[in-house]
């Protein structure tokens, strides 16, 4: 069965400047499904998230138990769960340049638009309990015009196909992940996953002013599979607020993005950011998963 709710047309082709098509929403064998939304509770945060610093840990046996009363056109277990030790030591693959200019500006645009139709606070309760940064969610079926899906499609699609290419490039599907033992038989994170056939689970806009940050080292995006995180800003407008995994042995990574740059990882893997010391730092955010989950903590 297929979980795939949108397909940008030549997501896999070509280089990364050049999408052709737009986006077209298809259905799966229980009917239309809508685009899924975040689950959430008063302890959530993402990119992405920080509310008491933490994220919930479910078991995946602990989601199917709520199998029967979920409803029928949403899947409630995740078919392949990628594990926090395999996806810490997988990799996280830089795109420079992926979104031009032009579709920055539009990304912006209907950051405003969306930030006129509502409170911040009324549109994500997760808000409440951010300090000094804010999420507002351009997706959904509030979403005017569609969410950025309906309004920008190519600029989602380019994000699409970096990370249908991070599969490729982080050796996710195929080869050794970093550290691991010698001669070790181990599967790939997404050796059974295609990434072309995930659905849009969440696209966020994030904006963190100076002592904003993501300050868990063990923070993750529980439920997601592949996390796409977009530089906004040149950043020379802002100082700290460094994207940072959290790797074997401890260690923190730094990814430097320039903007309009694009960091692929999976879900799982543990990642941050340090706190914004000056300026304002603007990214956009999108998880790709297998389908709903009502009960997940987020």
């Amino acid at each position: 069965q297929s979980f795939l709710q949108t397909q940008c047309a030549g997501v896999v082709s070509g280089s990364m400047s050049a999408v052709p098509g737009g986006c077209r929403e298809i259905s799966d064998a229980a009917g239309s499904i809508a685009e899924p939304q975040k689950r959430m509770n008063s302890n959530s945060d993402n990119e992405n998230h920080v509310p008491p610093l933490r994220e919930c840990r479910v078991a995946p046996s602990a989601v199917a138990a709520s199998v029967p009363s979920a409803p029928r056109n949403i899947e409630t277990v995740v078919p392949n769960y990628v594990g926090i030790d395999l996806a810490r030591r997988s990799r996280a693959v830089h795109f420079p340049q992926v979104l031009t200019e032009a579709d920055i500006q539009e990304v912006q645009a209907y950051h405003r638009l969306v930030s006129k139709s509502g409170n911040p606070l009324e549109m994500n309760p997760q808000n409440e309990q951010h300090h000094l940064k804010c999420c507002t969610f351009l997706h959904g079926p509030t979403a005017p015009e569609g969410g950025l899906l309906g309004k920008s499609p190519r600029v989602l699609a380019k994000l699409l196909r970096a990370a249908v290419q991070a599969k490729e490039k982080g050796n996710w599907g195929s080869g050794s992940m970093e550290n691991s033992e010698p001669n070790a038989q181990e599967r790939a994170p997404l050796a059974e996953i295609d990434v072309r056939r995930l659905s849009i689970r969440v696209v966020e806009f994030w904006e963190y002013e100076p002592g904003g940050g993501l300050v868990d080292d063990l923070h993750y995006d529980a439920g997601s599979i592949v996390t796409i995180v977009c530089l906004l800003n040149d950043p020379s407008e802002f100082t700290g607020g460094t994207f940072r995994t959290f790797e074997v042995g401890d260690v923190h990574l730094e990814h430097l993005l320039r903007r309009g740059d694009a960091l692929c990882l999976l879900s799982h893997k543990y990642h941050n950011i340090t706190p914004v010391e000056t300026g304002r730092r603007n990214t956009l955010v999108m998880e790709l998963w297998q389908g709903g989950l009502t009960g997940w903590c987020r």
